[in-house]
């Protein structure tokens, strides 16, 4: 039965499954007596879920109710019915609820196909569990094996090898130098966005620890959760002080690729929208999400100097993660605690490469690289 639910599920190349959960449930902070919530994939690196299991149980966590995503096969069809795919996270979430409160730890950990919506992260933020989200290689639709087996290599490395207290200190240096001030932000495609940073601004520390005291002072469930591999700091700016063009190289969206989409800011706002081709679907991505996608939700710029290496495909290692690049994103941001809403809970990311950031004049981003 098993393998038939993997069929068509690409090679992966070994990983030190071991050692990768070893890493994170130690900046976990697990300890003896608390219960932890584990959601994984049977077909995507079963062996990291048996690593994890077993790790939480020699630091003395459980019980660990561990729990499957669903088939990619039932959560495709969920993306173009948008009603049913609400019914279904409404019932899941509500059967959940109570499993999560009487939780400390959760771990999110690599599937092909996560559902649409956002289950799972409304599960953490009606909770108080501090969690891990895992996802490795997503989508792996579209990657030779060489790429594949890159990623996995990269991403091994990077979450075994990065000093924690180092990206800490790293990003704690770019809070202190943008907080209160206004950025610019430029690149050679075009973009010249600027936007202010209120002195109360949030500011997210995706550097690799999560303590139970840290997250007991967190402002939304963004301050609950880590990523690995890490490296983003994420931001909310003052969304009605953005102004200037943001140009997007390249942007996917159900109707193809959009090449050199241009997004005029004034007031805040989105006031034109362009580009070189596909401009209709451009145009119709911003119309089906509607709500306050017209303005900046977040800011998250990549600070990890182990995550910048280029891949095959051209797309950003995790996330865009890495030292230096930079992504906007448009619309929902209850995630991060913020006002902003669209319809569906959707926002739009749009990756930055080569940008130059500067923060009341100082030079904080160079040519897409951090300035230390």
């Amino acid at each position: 039965m098993l393998l038939a639910a993997c069929a068509g599920m690409p090679s992966l190349p070994p990983i030190d499954a071991a050692g990768l959960a070893r890493r994170v449930v130690a900046a976990m902070h697990a300890a003896p007596g608390e219960r932890a919530i584990l959601v994984k994939d049977p077909c995507y690196y079963p062996e990291l879920t048996e690593a994890f299991e077993r790790e939480l149980e020699r630091a003395g966590v459980e019980p660990v109710v561990a729990i499957d995503f669903d088939p990619p096969d039932l959560v495709a069809p969920l993306a173009a019915n948008r009603d049913e795919a609400r019914r279904r996270e409404d019932a899941f979430v509500a059967l959940l609820t109570p499993a999560f409160q009487a939780s400390q730890l959760f771990f999110w950990l690599p599937a092909r196909a996560p559902a649409p919506g956002h289950r799972l992260e409304r599960l953490v933020d009606g909770s108080s569990v501090r969690g891990v989200h895992f996802h490795w290689i997503l989508p792996l639709e579209g990657k030779s094996p060489d790429e594949l087996a890159a990623l996995s290599r990269l991403y091994e490395r990077v979450v075994l090898t990065t000093d924690s207290a180092a990206l800490s200190r790293e990003q704690d240096r770019l809070i202190a130098a943008i907080r209160g001030r206004r950025v610019d932000v430029t690149s050679a495609a075009g973009t010249r966005l600027r936007f202010q940073v209120p002195s109360t601004a949030w500011f997210h520390k995706n550097d690799g620890e999560l303590s139970p005291e840290r997250a007991r002072q967190a402002r939304g469930a963004r301050d609950r959760e880590m990523e690995f591999p890490a490296g983003a700091l994420r931001l909310i700016p003052d969304a009605g002080s953005v102004e200037g063009p943001l140009v997007v190289p390249r942007l996917g969206s159900e109707a193809g690729a959009i090449e050199m989409a241009r997004l005029e800011f004034a007031g805040g706002r989105i006031v034109r929208s362009s580009a070189r081709s596909n401009e209709a679907a451009l145009n119709a991505l911003l119309a089906r999400i509607g709500g306050d996608i017209d303005k900046v939700g977040e800011v998250v710029l990549g600070t990890n100097p182990l995550l910048v290496a280029p891949t095959a495909s051209g797309e950003l290692p995790y996330f865009g993660y890495g030292d230096g690049y930079l992504r906007i994103s448009l619309g929902d941001n209850w995630e991060s605690g913020g006002p902003l809403r669209t319809a569906t809970g959707e926002n739009l990311w749009l990756f930055l490469e080569g940008v130059t950031l500067e923060a009341d004049g100082t030079t904080l981003v160079r040519d897409g690289r951090l300035v230390h």
